[in-house]
């Protein structure tokens, strides 16, 4: 808990960085929070960070645009503390010019190397605007998935899994649209259809299901691996389909047959 008098003076520094230190390029944001007395593990606590990065973004969003250079610097330079700032600041300049700042923030994940940053990007600046219209933006995601790339699949994967928990709506329109990425799955993709499918039997098992219904005559080997890695629970027709599988003349196609049997002998108890 940050007392109020601390409240104040971090917000009337952060003032005084943005006045007269950031349009001179002093790009050393570090100087408003590091005089806090208190530490967490010898770090500043979080809530602090989290105080500047509000505080800044209320003050920058309006002129976001004029600050590039600062951004590349507060994650080149500042590590954690650095990204958390950014999300925030993001997090507000897209809601004010979202062009420019989805494709500022497509470029931002694809090239970070920090997992945890790049998920308080996703959470803090993209599931605000999927929540108000999750289908407005989804195409751009979408093509953020086709990059392939591990810690960007992880971010989008707990953003897709927080946008279906808040909202069982979206599971159909979702489903439907990674589903058309299902033909020419890469690995990665392969496996964020599976979890997402793993995703949806927690929250809708019906639609769940519906899914291996309509794929239960696929002898497609991609199609067969997104639904065996998918596999939840014990149910007859997954059955029928894995043993169609098992018995494919397709080596890789009879090989995921096999694995899904042994998945659901084991699931089948558990039922």
């Amino acid at each position: 808990m940050i007392s109020l008098d601390w409240q104040e003076r971090l917000k009337m520094d952060t003032q005084d960085f943005v006045e007269r230190k950031l349009p001179k390029g002093n790009y050393d944001i570090d100087i408003v929070y590091n005089a806090y007395p208190q530490r967490i593990d010898g770090n500043i606590p979080h809530a602090v960070i989290t105080l500047v990065g509000k505080t800044l973004a209320a003050k920058l969003y309006k002129v976001a645009d004029k600050y590039f250079d600062f951004y590349e610097y507060i994650l080149n330079k500042k590590g954690e503390q650095g990204g958390i700032i950014f999300a925030y600041i993001m997090a507000r300049a897209v809601k004010k010019q979202p062009v420019l700042f989805l494709n500022y923030m497509e470029d931002f994940f694809f090239k970070t190397h920090n997992q945890k940053t790049c998920n308080l990007v996703m959470d803090k600046a993209i599931y605000p605007l999927l929540k108000k219209d999750a289908l407005k933006h989804f195409d751009l995601i979408i093509n953020w998935i086709k990059t392939d790339n591990k810690l960007l699949e992880e971010s989008i994967f707990k953003l897709l899994n927080k946008l279906i928990g808040g909202n069982t709506d979206l599971i159909e329109p979702i489903y439907k649209k990674l589903e058309n990425s299902w033909l020419y799955a890469t690995p990665n993709i392969i496996k964020l259809n599976s979890r997402f499918l793993k995703a949806i039997y927690k929250k809708d098992k019906k639609f769940y299901l519906s899914v291996y219904k309509n794929y239960q005559s696929t002898r497609n080997p991609v199609f067969a691996e997104i639904l065996c890695d998918a596999i939840c629970c014990y149910d007859a027709s997954i059955q029928t389909i894995c043993d169609t599988w098992a018995h494919s003349g397709n080596i890789r196609v009879k090989k995921i047959g096999l694995h899904g049997q042994k998945l659901l002998k084991s699931k089948k108890g558990k039922k």
